[in-house]
């Protein structure tokens, strides 16, 4: 019988937001993963020795993506109840809290700062473009649903399964998802270029006649939008960051703005 109730449990995932709050050059998240861990500690060992030991033992350098972070918060409450009970040693806690935590920093920055957050920042610049006003708050609202499902029920999935947790991982193809992501992202990027920006071609309206001259320059547009997807595609495939991919975009605009070809 597990001793912590799912209430105890939200109240930790919700002290997990504090995790960088003492962030340091030493123990990087260390204090605020023992503060988050704390109510599950002083309810899992009675005695006041047991509980020092623990948080001693919590207060060792510690460092993920913050998303993930209550998972193996779950996980080591697990571990913990079994170390309280003489199952395991405290060399598994150990063992097990640094495998976990870099794990989860390398999936976790990867789907959420450089898939997730992008793409949903390429969509909120999209619906920005339309003039709706409450793109911030909506920016807000779509990027938090996935983070916060997953600080909320990944607690209680760790604190479940305990080092099991690891395995139901795959099901949810977290490279794939990546990766639809990131051509997701350019896909919005690349929608953005035709439909957004006007070029300044002086020659066309000086020598044209104004109904050829916008059937020209739509012709020019589409063009120079195949061009931005396919350079996009080849830097992609190429390996070079999607973030780094839309600064690029961003650099080269402000450029042929200044050199007037861009309006």
């Amino acid at each position: 019988m597990q001793a912590l109730n799912r209430t105890l449990l939200w109240n930790i995932a919700f002290r997990s937001f504090f995790l960088q709050a003492s962030w340091n050059y030493h123990g990087m998240m260390n204090m605020g993963f023992l503060y988050a861990l704390k109510p599950g500690l002083d309810k899992i060992y009675i005695e006041a020795s047991d509980r020092q030991e623990a948080y001693k033992r919590h207060l060792e350098y510690f460092n993920t993506n913050p998303y993930f972070a209550s998972t193996i918060m779950g996980v080591i409450l697990n571990l913990e109840e079994r170390f309280q009970k003489g199952e395991i040693g405290e060399d598994i806690i150990r063992d097990t809290k640094e495998g976990l935590m870099t794990a989860f920093a390398a999936i976790g920055d990867g789907l959420f700062w450089d898939s997730w957050r992008p793409f949903v920042a390429a969509l909120a610049l999209l619906l920005a473009f339309e003039n709706f006003l409450i793109t911030p708050i909506l920016f807000l609202i779509l990027y938090n649903i996935p983070h916060l499902i997953l600080r909320f029920k990944g607690i209680n999935l760790g604190y479940k399964m305990g080092t099991d947790v690891i395995h139901i991982l795959p099901r949810f193809q977290i490279q794939r998802v990546r990766e639809g992501l990131r051509y997701a992202t350019l896909t919005l990027l690349c929608f953005l270029i035709p439909n957004y920006v006007n070029l300044h071609t002086p020659f066309l309206i000086s020598h044209r006649l104004n109904e050829f001259f916008f059937f020209l320059e739509k012709i020019v547009q589409g063009i120079g939008a195949s061009l931005a997807v396919a350079l996009v595609s080849i830097a992609y495939h190429a390996k070079i960051d999607v973030l780094m991919i839309s600064f690029l975009l961003m650099v080269s605009a402000l450029l042929l703005h200044h050199w007037e070809i861009l309006i």
